[in-house]
């Protein structure tokens, strides 16, 4: 395959990559390409692009590997353009457009309505599409490699963009913005679909020479309905309706298909005759019948659209010309008729000879009087296509009573061409080479030059030429057009007037800077002149030796190595040639050519260092032989530290460090890179080699002021934070030892920094329980951070008590100062979500009893006694939204932000006004794995470390776009090395040996207004019929329907959709319990734990049943009617996306095992304790490899407490009665005990705006 000559010099090697599998990846959109090369200097592969013009021109090209240089010309774009080409005419694109696989995906996609298509996992690796119970396509991997190209193709495919695809470089502004208003053209969405991808994976296999068998699936009548495609390693089967043939038919010519394309044989009833008068082909087949032939074969044959099916054979065309039914073939169109069906029509051409064979075009040159040039085309002799009735169609010529031609070498379009006297210059410069066939209109200068020598004047650098010879040309006519002089019978000789490349005319003479140019240009013309070229060159090697001086500026010398017969001989140098006198000029070679600019010594002065440093000592680095170790940065540059220890710079967690940049070269202080930072250098010279301060790594030295640096000693004052977030960015090393210094306490006190160790355990005296080991280690990380004066984010999963972690730090701040004797009381701040605060009230009264707590909250609250009467100011986010300009008043000692991904939106008003919370001490409490989600995890840092994060931007370009676009390791290692110091995540699986098997706790709630009306009007209702009975001690108590009252309440207290039994309508109504379940449901799911939900009231696992639906949430559930029970069981134990089990007390509280859940929530209580321990043993029991960890919602203020507290107080009698209808252990409480469960509630969680 010939390549175009830009890239002829890399043909060999582009042959070698191509054969030996190389190229990788080829993606193509249109004329553009993308085309992955690998090499031995490029394992991992070198980007080629290339675009092409509308006739497969190579139109521009460049590629990503340092070989490419201005030509953009190197061994990968050749292979690229060669696997483009496949030893084909036509590129890959335009093979692909006439493809069959091109035309069935583009079906499929069409039969699709171009939407997207989502495929089923499958295990087996078979995928398949229906429509209307019609399978559509399928497609199956055979191989392993190829199953998992498939799994990405069909289930991972990124979003193509402008940004991120090929597939856009081609279109219209209009196609653009069709596209982002969502309604782009069919092509565009067939484009950007699965079903171009998969075109595009078949082509390349045929491509690629692997074998395929093709098979059809025909109806009764014998039409194909489907095809199937079998490669070594994929398979596929496409249904093609009747409809759609005629569109595939065509495409079967490229491809070996059992369905054959048959030409049409010669059919007597038509006729075509050649119009002289209007050089048109006429067309005769009024009398042609319908094209059903004798043969036995086609009389069982199917017209579809223009062609003729014959089943289990094959197509015949019905209209070869594609043009009969206009009965006229013009002469626009007769060549390519002629060309596509030969043929035919020689078969039915009466009248006319079309002569076999090409022919070659013959052309007649003659300048008129007025010097305009004459051109004639001919076949045989001149004149024959200038005949009345002579004709040339494109590549065909009609000669008159001679017949067709075809003819080759055709120059112009036109048999008579007339190039005006003004053009003819031009046209001489563009057809030079044709011209050069045409004796007496050659284009040459050597005649005239042959009589010229030349003089090189070396101390002038001026070369000149002389004629020694006169000519004869004043005897012959001449012509001067422009840059061409025409001497009658000889031809044009150049006549360049432009000052860089010269004529060869006597007594000429060009400057020193003119010379190189001129010799490039007139090489083979200046070889006819005696002794200008010599055969010896002098230089055998050649390279820049570059050196830094004493005041930075950059020399680049040159060097040269010379024969040894040369060393006493001077040599000239002029560009790439040499010059020794009376020698003559020798080209150098490519080995000893340097740069043009650095031929002679060049100073580079501070103003140019950057565009050297960046740019051209790039370039140079193939010519270079020594280079100052100063000039280019070092391979590996370590942070060491020499000293460190405690400064009294400001409070505690300040520290004092002698830090510097170690290379193998040498090193360099920080004082002295501060010290350049700050005159806004870009690079500084350095022992340790070339620092830029581009770098990010050096962003934090400009931010350093000057008042924490010693220059003089280099020594610097960091915080804790500075110093931990300097070690995750940059690695602290241990340095050179100073004399007389203990260094192994500075370097232990380095580590107890990086290793966060406490000098002293924690007092947590007052903490009403015993922490677990990986319990105290979470405290032990709490207090370094307290200690050092940081804050933090605690991000344990669910169930590991990272309540009991932060109450254990709350009791080691206190006893600390009051170890301390600090004078003041200590504040402790906790803002939760409004569904969790009375959690936190029952926690710290059960853990923290001596702790006076503050609950902020309602629509009466009030700061008036708290700094009195309170150590801790427990609100809800709702509330420090409202009150934060009050509240940020407070200096509180610690602040507990609980379930902080609720204020992750930086761009939220309670984001803004928790920025304001006043702490010595940021807490930050969530389950969620924040790393995940890197806008988000910048949010919370900013909440509990402001200023730790880069800014913005910095973040933004630094870390999330290489992170999420291009999935850059490095980053997220370096974002991870960041941020661990700050975070501290344990999973269940990790701390499993020190769980407990089960943890029960009580979570309280409260009613929103609209619950806590709805409840006061059932206890109404009621009051008159039954507290009147239970009043008069001689009435029995009405059991059943003091029952039948509290299942109402119980029901309300769930949810008010509950009770009115409108579990649809559920989103209409506020319910305190409800919010308490979401987030617990939120907290478990996000820490990948299965939760199942009990309740005893259908219409609230119907609530429960519609949120999971409406989230994609995978459950399954077991009532009293369901009928397959294993199967729900087996999908909740088995499916990893089925994450929530919902089950009635009745119907799944005895007989299951739900083992794959490790969170219980009762979303009511039962009355019976015991039925409640059945239900949650489903869960904890044999098998489970997880802590288990049971919720119960009480509705706080309601009758669900009081009888909770009932429940706890009779514990044991009623579990000694289990199986015991539940309206009868109503019988177990007396009147008094009933009277009080009967009681009118206030709204205690009211929603805040």
């Amino acid at each position: 395959m010939p390549l175009p000559s830009v890239l002829k010099p890399f043909q060999e090697k582009g042959e070698k990559l191509l054969q030996t599998g190389k190229v990788k990846e080829v993606e193509f959109s249109g004329e553009t390409y993308q085309v992955k090369v690998v090499d031995e200097k490029n394992p991992q592969g070198v980007w080629s692009f290339l675009q092409f013009d509308k006739v497969n021109r190579l139109k521009d090209a460049f590629c990503s590997c340092e070989e490419s240089g201005d030509v953009a010309a190197c061994p990968h774009l050749a292979a690229a353009y060669l696997y483009i080409f496949n030893k084909s005419r036509q590129p890959l694109h335009k093979r692909f457009e006439k493809s069959l696989w091109n035309k069935l995906c583009y079906l499929c996609a069409e039969q699709m309505k171009f939407e997207e298509v989502k495929f089923r996992p499958s295990s087996k690796g078979i995928y398949t599409i229906y429509a209307n119970r019609q399978q559509i396509f399928l497609v199956q991997s055979t191989t392993k490699a190829t199953a998992a190209q498939l799994k990405h193709l069909l289930f991972n495919r990124y979003k193509e963009t402008e940004e991120t695809s090929l597939k856009f470089s081609n279109l219209s502004p209009e196609e653009i913005r069709r596209w982002k208003e969502g309604r782009p053209s069919p092509m565009l969405s067939y484009a950007l679909s699965f079903w171009n991808d998969l075109a595009k994976w078949l082509m390349s296999l045929q491509e690629a020479g692997e074998t395929y068998q093709i098979d059809f699936s025909y109806t009764p009548q014998g039409i194909p309905n489907y095809m199937s495609v079998k490669f070594p390693t994929l398979y596929c089967k496409f249904y093609i309706p009747h409809t759609h043939l005629p569109l595939i038919i065509p495409a079967l010519a490229t491809v070996h298909s059992p369905l054959r394309l048959y030409p049409l044989k010669a059919d007597p009833n038509i006729k075509i005759t050649y119009d002289k008068a209007h050089a048109c082909f006429l067309i005769d087949s009024s009398k042609t019948p319908p094209p059903i032939a004798s043969s036995p074969s086609l009389s069982q044959s199917f017209q579809l659209g223009s062609w003729l099916l014959v089943p289990f054979k094959g197509f015949y065309p019905l209209d070869p010309l594609g043009l009969l039914s206009s009965k006229v073939i013009s002469q626009a169109h007769l060549a390519q008729v002629l060309d596509e069906n030969l043929a035919f029509i020689k078969e039915h051409l009466q009248g006319c000879i079309i002569h076999e064979g090409s022919f070659k075009a013959s052309y007649v040159i003659a300048f008129d009087e007025q010097w305009n040039l004459h051109i004639q085309c001919y076949v045989h002799c001149p004149g024959d296509l200038s005949k009345p009735m002579s004709q040339l169609f494109d590549s065909w010529a009609y000669l008159e009573e001679e017949g067709f031609y075809k003819l080759e070498g055709l120059r112009f379009k036109e048999a008579k061409t007339l190039v005006p006297a003004e053009k003819v210059g031009e046209f001489v410069q563009q057809h030079r080479t044709w011209l050069n066939t045409h004796k007496g209109f050659e284009t040459h200068v050597a005649s005239l030059e042959a009589l010229l020598n030349y003089k090189m004047d070396i101390e002038k650098g001026l070369l000149s030429f002389q004629r020694t010879v006169a000519t004869q040309e004043q005897t012959l006519k001449t012509k001067d057009f422009g840059a061409w002089i025409y001497i009658e019978s000889q031809g044009f000789y150049a006549k360049n007037t432009t000052p860089v490349s010269l004529p060869l005319r006597p007594g000429s003479f060009l400057n020193p800077d003119q010379i190189p140019m001129f010799i490039r240009n007139n090489r083979e013309e200046l070889k006819v002149i005696p002794g200008f070229f010599s055969e010896k060159q002098p230089i055998v090697h050649a390279g820049l030796v570059i050196k830094l001086t004493k005041d930075e500026h950059i020399l680049v010398i040159p060097t040269f190595d010379l024969l040894s017969e040369y060393t006493l001989k001077e040599v000239y140098f002029f560009d790439e040639f040499t010059y020794v006198e009376g020698e003559g000029f020798a080209e150098l070679p490519l080995t000893c050519r340097l740069p043009l600019a650095y031929q002679k010594v060049v100073e580079i002065k501070p103003e140019h260092h950057l565009f050297f440093l960046e740019q051209e000592l790039k370039n140079l680095k193939p010519f270079i032989k020594s280079l100052d170790p100063r000039l280019t940065p070092p391979k590996e540059l370590e942070l060491t530290v020499s000293t460190i220890s405690k400064s009294d710079f400001n409070t505690r967690g300040w520290y004092t460090v002698n830090l510097e940049y170690t290379s193998k070269e040498g090193a360099v202080p920080i004082a002295e890179l501060w010290t350049a930072s700050k005159k806004n250098q870009r690079f500084k010279f350095t022992e340790a080699g070339l620092i830029d301060f581009e770098d990010k790594r050096y962003d934090w030295l400009k931010l350093l002021a000057k008042k924490r640096l010693d220059k003089r000693h280099n020594l610097l004052t960091l915080s804790t934070i500075e110093l931990i977030r300097l070690n995750a960015l940059d690695p602290i090393k241990e340095g050179k030892k100073e004399k007389n210094y203990n260094h192994s306490s500075s370097f232990n006190l380095l580590k107890e920094l990086i290793e966060f160790k406490i000098p002293a355990e924690p007092n947590i005296l007052g903490l009403s329980c015993d922490l677990r080991s990986y319990q105290q280690k979470g405290l032990h990380w709490l207090w370094f951070l307290y200690q050092q004066g940081l804050s933090g984010l605690l991000c344990d999963d669910m169930g590991l008590g990272k309540t009991h972690q932060a109450m254990a730090l709350i009791a080691a701040i206190i006893n600390h100062g009051e170890k301390q004797k600090q004078k003041g009381n200590s504040y402790f701040l906790i803002i939760c979500p409004t569904s969790v605060i009375y959690h936190w009230q029952d926690k710290l009264a059960q853990y923290l009893p001596k702790l006076r707590v503050s609950t902020f909250y309602g629509t009466h609250r009030s700061l008036d006694e708290f700094q009195e009467h309170y150590d801790i100011l427990l609100t809800s986010y709702g509330v420090w939204r409202i009150e934060h300009q009050l509240l940020s008043k407070i200096s509180f000692e610690l602040a507990i932000f609980d379930e902080i991904q609720i204020a992750k939106n930086y761009r939220s008003r309670l984001y803004a006004t928790l920025a304001h919370v006043n702490a010595h001490m940021r807490l930050g409490l969530t389950g969620t794995p924040i790393e995940n989600h890197l806008r988000e995890l910048k949010s919370l840092f900013d909440l509990v470390l402001p200023t730790y994060m880069p800014g913005e931007k910095d973040y933004r370009e630094y870390f999330v776009k290489p992170i999420d676009k291009k999935q850059d390791l490095k980053r997220k290692a370096l974002l991870s090395r960041l941020i661990n110091p700050f975070v501290l995540r344990r999973k269940k699986e990790n701390v499993l040996n020190d769980l407990p098997e089960k943890t029960e706790e009580i979570s309280h709630c409260g009613l929103t207004e609209s619950q806590a009306i709805l409840y006061n009007n059932v206890v109404e209702q009621s009051r008159q019929v039954v507290l009147d009975k239970l009043t008069h001690g001689s009435q029995p108590i009405p059991y059943l329907h003091i029952f039948a009252i509290l299942s109402y309440l119980k029901q309300i207290c769930d949810h008010p959709a509950c009770y009115l039994k409108t579990p649809s309508e559920y989103k209409l109504y506020q319910a305190g319990k409800w919010d308490l379940f979401i987030e617990l449901l939120k907290e478990a799911r996000e820490s990948h734990q299965k939760v199942v939900v009990f309740s005893q009231y259908l219409n609230m696992l119907d609530i429960i049943q519609k949120y999971l639906e409406e989230r994609h949430i995978g459950f399954a559930a077991i009532r009293g009617s369901t009928i397959n029970r294993g199967e729900q069981l087996k999908r909740f134990n088995e499916d990893p996306q089925c994450e929530v089990f919902l089950g009635s007390l009745q119907a799944a509280g005895l007989g299951v095992e739900l083992t794959a859940a490790s969170v219980v929530i009762h979303y009511d209580r039962w009355w019976n304790a015991a039925r409640e321990n059945q239900a949650t043993d489903r869960v904890h029991r044999s098998g489970q490899t997880r802590g288990v960890q049971v919720f119960k919602l009480v509705t706080k203020g309601t009758f669900e407490e009081k009888i909770d507290k009932m429940i706890t107080r009779k514990g044991k009698l009623l579990e000694d009665i289990v199986g015991v209808d539940d309206h009868r252990l109503l019988k177990q409480f007396n009147r008094d005990e009933i009277i009080e469960l009967l009681q009118n509630v206030t709204p205690t969680s009211l929603q805040e705006n």
